[in-house]
């Protein structure tokens, strides 16, 4: 996942850790697909941004995870189309997308 540089997801003993000298212009509270986004304007406007998260997978709704053993799905990822084009512009989101793919498809054919 890209991530910009003033724009932190992190676990509780990150947290601690961080918190201890680093100061943030925003904290965001959940990093499900609305938190996310709100994070990614706030960093891109220049502001340093904590998004904390309890789970130990950022996206909320928007993930494909393990639903029985060896059984992987997307839940409810749907909502990703409900995503108003002016945010996948601006965040420039199908670039990210097609260089995720990528790389995932390079490290697959690498494991063969």
């Amino acid at each position: 996942m890209y991530c910009p540089i003033n724009w932190w997801v992190v676990d509780h003993e990150s947290l601690i850790l961080l918190m201890l000298g680093k100061r943030f212009d925003a904290i965001v509270v959940g990093g499900g697909h609305n938190g996310l986004t709100a994070a990614a304007y706030l960093a891109r406007g220049g502001l340093s941004t904590l998004v904390l998260e309890r789970r130990e997978i950022v996206g909320g709704c928007c993930v494909t995870e393990e639903i029985a053993p060896g059984c992987r799905a997307s839940t409810t990822s749907y909502i990703a189309s409900m995503l108003r084009p002016v945010v996948i512009s601006d965040l420039k989101l199908a670039e990210r997308i097609s260089q995720a793919l990528s790389q995932r498809r390079r490290h697959i054919r690498s494991r063969r």
